[in-house]
């Protein structure tokens, strides 16, 4: 294990493993040749906060599913398929020309009785379409 200073009150020297590698945390010895104290040593502690502008959110794949009914009325970007085992599933809304293209795929597997593969957003709507 590789020290925290040169001894010689001069720059630091990277070690070759970190302390907590070794199984070991740093002695009281290693903590004070190196002019540290248990106080500085808890503020260099790695810390990530998540921003909370930034919204967590998660993607999700479900596969050999069939889709066994659909669902539109004459509002803007308003369709819905009925995935067996699932139930409803909103496409997604995001532009004209997705919820059309979703649309189509979706009319094509329920008229074919195909299997799908779809992604399902945090937002519960389907942003994705594969017919097999």
């Amino acid at each position: 294990m590789g020290t925290i200073g040169n001894g010689n009150g001069g720059a630091s020297v990277p070690s070759a493993q970190p302390p907590a590698s070794s199984g070991s945390a740093l002695t009281e010895g290693e903590v004070s040749s190196a002019g540290l104290s248990a106080t500085t040593l808890e503020g260099l502690a790695p810390t990530l906060s998540l921003d909370n502008s930034i919204g967590a959110g998660v993607s999700a794949w479900l596969n050999n599913k069939r889709i066994t009914g659909l669902w539109a009325i004459n509002q803007t970007r308003n369709s819905w398929i009925n995935v067996n085992g699932v139930g409803w599933k909103k496409l997604a809304n995001n532009s004209d020309s997705a919820i059309a293209s979703l649309t189509m795929l979706s009319a094509h597997a329920y008229e074919k009785a195909a299997v799908v593969n779809y992604r399902e957003e945090s937002d519960a709507m389907v942003h994705e379409i594969y017919v097999w």
